[in-house]
């Protein structure tokens, strides 16, 4: 929804026609390889609560990631980025774990008359549900990882006042039955610091007594300066890596929520009767990238090409099949 919402054209070729831009896939990945530590992580807490093993959650989150990562510092960023995790969020004993990615799927509801739609269905994918042992209050679990500011008071956290997304969130969780009260946003923040590298030796400079200057380098930076570099870092500010925020939804909320749903279904519905899917062009660019379809729309490049795009098996990998999505 929030691609359609953005570029119809580009909500065509990536979940009609099923191709992305591999340069995207890129971008995502690290996203994608925490997001595994995550599951992991709670699956492993829940396991604990449960008596059922006593595998340490940062241990599991570890294991997880491991294979996927793409190479010794992808791993360090993860892993350090997830012991921060662990060291700010793992001591409390605040929530009972219920559920760790859980999927639903429900009718898309007309919110004026009542009735559900008979193309369109609503589906996603649950990160994990909770009871708060304070109060037996449910809530629903999601995470998220970004490279914005996310201190209080950002407008990371004023637009999810907008945002439909964790609406859906609470209908999905209540056709599985849980009687949510909040949403607890978990986000964290992506460390920007990429390893450092040996400075080129046409670019150094030495000082008299023949040491390099201090901002150069001789060498590149190994995986353990890497880990520690970036474990200092995120120790000296973990709020800019580490906020959770409560979200609550009013039944007022919920009914625009639901009307932003439905109209993005009846426009979608409307471009595909209509097989015309117009371009945005105030939409090619977002968080400082352009848009991966961006040649293929000025007429650059084709979709057939395989060194730029792929044709995926599931337009939505985060759920188990695509016939009714």
């Amino acid at each position: 929804m929030r691609t359609f919402r953005r570029c119809v054209r580009e909500h065509h070729i990536a979940y009609e026609l099923a191709i992305r831009a591999l340069g995207d896939v890129e971008s995502l990945r690290f996203g994608t390889l925490f997001h595994l530590g995550l599951e992991a992580w709670w699956r492993a807490l829940w396991a604990q609560q449960l008596g059922e093993s006593e595998l340490a959650p940062l241990t599991a989150a570890i294991e997880a990631m491991a294979p996927h990562a793409e190479d010794d510092f992808d791993l360090v960023r993860a892993g350090v980025l997830m012991q921060g995790y662990d060291a700010r969020w793992g001591e409390a004993d605040e929530y009972e774990v219920l559920a760790v990615e859980v999927e639903f799927r429900t009718d898309l509801i007309n919110p004026e008359t009542g009735a559900a739609s008979r193309t369109f269905e609503l589906a996603g994918k649950l990160d994990a549900i909770v009871r708060r042992r304070a109060d037996g209050v449910i809530c629903i679990v999601e995470h998220k990882t970004t490279s914005e500011d996310i201190g209080g008071g950002s407008k990371y956290w004023k637009r999810l006042t907008l945002d439909s997304q964790i609406s859906t969130y609470f209908a999905g969780a209540r056709s599985l039955g849980y009687d949510i009260g909040i949403c607890i946003y978990d986000v964290i923040g992506k460390p920007r610091h990429a390893p450092l590298k040996a400075t080129p030796e046409e670019s150094r400079k030495y000082t008299k007594d023949g040491r390099l200057y201090a901002a150069q380098r001789a060498e590149d930076e190994t995986p353990d300066q890497y880990r520690q570099r970036l474990t200092d870092v995120i120790a000296e500010a973990p709020d800019k890596f580490y906020q959770r925020g409560p979200v609550v939804r009013l039944e007022a909320e919920e009914r625009d929520a639901a009307f932003d749903v439905w109209q993005t279904a009846r426009a979608l519905r409307e471009a595909q009767v209509a097989e015309r899917w117009p371009r945005n062009p105030d939409g090619c660019e977002r968080y400082g990238r352009i848009c991966g379809f961006f040649d293929v729309c000025t007429g650059i490049a084709t979709l057939e090409d395989p060194t730029r795009f792929e044709v995926v098996a599931n337009v939505h990998q985060e759920l188990a099949a695509n016939d009714a999505a």
